[in-house]
């Protein structure tokens, strides 16, 4: 058996909210996955980072993927979280959550021991 081409790392940034559906997804489509997780970010919601070895020429249909699994969404926090809350009602804030960050590096050599 020929092993799977993979000639690019892509390092994935999701919403941990978004994750476990991505990774399906994707397990699914054949694209293998590592998962790594963080915390961090403005809202300290949590993030994962997930390293995917794929060829060149599957790089659209993963990124297809993970718009459809990733979609940007708009949160409505209270302003001054960290200030304590003024009596009333608080100022909300918008912020924008989800979607994905993907830096892709090529791979000079694949090993998978």
């Amino acid at each position: 058996m020929e092993p799977k081409l993979v000639n690019r790392l892509a390092i994935t940034i999701v919403d941990g909210s978004q994750a476990k559906g991505l990774v399906q997804l994707l397990n699914s489509e054949g694209f293998h996955t590592t998962i790594l997780d963080a915390v961090g970010g403005f809202l300290h919601d949590s993030l994962v980072t997930l390293l995917v070895g794929t060829s060149e020429h599957r790089l659209q249909d993963f990124f297809s993927l993970i718009r459809a699994a990733c979609p940007r969404l708009t949160r409505y926090m209270p302003m001054g979280v960290e200030m304590g809350m003024a009596p009333g009602y608080p100022m909300m804030i918008e912020a924008h959550v989800g979607g994905a960050s993907v830096f892709v590096v090529p791979v000079e050599r694949y090993l998978q021991l």
